[in-house]
């Protein structure tokens, strides 16, 4: 009888928590779009596991894209709004957008 199993085996922790987590790896290394795009498939996979769309926020918000970044961090918030960790994220998202359209309004 075979050793190997044709049955496939079931995954340790499912996908989205692994693209989350390759993603805070990414944030961490400076790889922001790669982080995006794994926060992102994470969003997709499960809207509702907040990390991965958290992790999307913060890779916006690294990138400058300050009015997106605004929305993930708003839609994590949603999830777990006694998070302090994205409520200080997302505060600081809007203070960087501020700056961003008063540096523009005062050229």
């Amino acid at each position: 009888s075979s050793i190997v199993s044709s049955e496939p085996l079931d995954q340790l922790f499912p996908r989205h928590v692994v693209l989350s987590n390759r993603s805070a790896c990414f944030l961490k290394l400076g790889h922001h779009e790669k982080a995006l795009k794994d926060g992102s498939d994470a969003e997709i996979l499960n809207p509702q596991y907040v990390k991965g769309v958290f992790r999307k926020g913060l890779a916006l918000h690294a990138m400058g894209r300050y009015p997106e970044a605004i929305e993930s961090l708003a839609k994590a918030q949603k999830v777990e709004p006694k998070n302090k960790q994205i409520k200080q994220a997302l505060q600081f998202a809007e203070v960087r957008l501020h700056q961003e359209m008063k540096k523009r309004m005062d050229r």
